[in-house]
């Protein structure tokens, strides 16, 4: 209990530090209100799912991050995704996961389609 108490209280003071941004806060963070308000709301195990979910697909998730744009909407889908229990059994044996067994991963495409440009880089 104590610790769902501590956790809620830092989410409440991080929207009201979120809300006293000021508009140029939010410009040299390249991230609107809404979208810092979404990442504040997603689960705290968002950017490790998404940096194994990552590996799987043979990045790094500095490499995903290049797209910063891209990378903001893929945290804002991983953090509301619906898949969390396959999510959650697939990064567990992630050593033995491929890309095809992915599918349920509405990040997916986009995983693939950095690893396929990482791909051609190198070729």
């Amino acid at each position: 209990m104590r610790e769902r108490l501590l956790t809620l209280f830092a989410r409440w003071r991080a929207l009201q530090e979120i809300g006293a941004m000021s508009e140029r806060d939010l410009a040299d963070l390249g991230m609107t209100r809404d979208q810092i308000l979404d990442f504040a709301s997603a689960p705290a195990d968002t950017e490790q799912r998404m940096a194994t979910m990552a590996g799987i697909f043979g990045l790094s998730l500095d490499e995903v991050r290049r797209e910063y744009a891209t990378y903001l909407d893929m945290v804002q889908t991983c953090g509301h995704c619906g898949a969390r229990r396959q999510c959650a059994d697939t990064l567990t044996h992630a050593d033995e996961s491929r890309p095809e067994n992915c599918g349920f991963c509405p990040n997916a495409r986009d995983y693939a389609d950095r690893a396929a440009m990482k791909a051609a880089r190198a070729a």
